[in-house]
């Protein structure tokens, strides 16, 4: 005989991932106030020529990287034990952490080292959501609402599309040394967008899961 467990109240670590995805959220948006960059044509990571746009820029790289700590945090509570999606989750925060410590080169200088670590870790921050996404979606058990994973699974495959077709485009005219093309700044900001959206349906997966248990 099965029988529903519903929890009362809200946990920690769900608390955690949407209050950091709002921090994280509300300094992305101050960056489109005084970060000095053009949000149509010039790339996020370029907001570092000013100080405010610096600290905003850190702070949301922060915000999305306790996110994905807090987030873990609720992935080893309701799933079952997943190497690969912890290793998921584990990256993309260390990568939001090197994308802050290694800043890139503002156009017209010579990119370095640091500028090549920015730009690997950029990749991984907007890489790798849309697939620990679909493996969240993939695990859930019995107890998580279909209708939330349908909502993840979307999300997701969004993100992967919209990850694939700004590679395309961007990636080699950023490799030859050409810069990113015309609007590259509002494709990643759609993308970067997507990964806000998906790492809170992560958590809202997650959080229906822990609610309603069957045992």
């Amino acid at each position: 005989m099965t029988a529903t467990v519903v929890r009362a109240g809200t946990s920690r670590w769900y608390r955690n991932v949407q209050l950091s995805l709002g921090m994280g959220t509300a300094a992305g948006a101050g960056l489109l106030l005084v970060g000095d960059v053009d949000p149509m044509d010039e790339m996020v990571s370029e907001s570092i020529r000013t100080v405010p746009g610096t600290v905003l820029l850190a702070l949301a790289a922060g915000g999305l990287a306790a996110a994905g700590a807090w987030l873990l945090a609720g992935v080893r509570r309701v799933l079952p034990p997943s190497g690969p999606l912890t290793a998921l989750l584990s990256v993309w925060c260390v990568s939001l952490v090197a994308v802050v410590a290694f800043p890139t080169n503002l156009p017209g200088t010579e990119p370095g080292v640091a500028a090549g670590v920015h730009r690997f870790g950029a990749a991984l921050m907007a890489a790798l959501p849309p697939l620990f996404a679909l493996l969240i979606a993939r695990r859930t058990g019995r107890g998580a609402d279909p209708a939330r994973v349908r909502w993840l699974r979307a999300a997701g495959w969004s993100a992967v599309a919209a990850c694939v077709a700004f590679a395309a485009v961007n990636g080699p005219a950023v490799l030859l040394g050409q810069g990113p093309l015309p609007f590259a700044g509002l494709a990643e900001r759609v993308l970067l967008a997507l990964v806000l959206v998906v790492v809170g349906l992560c958590a809202w997966v997650l959080e229906g899961e822990e609610r309603t248990r069957w045992t």
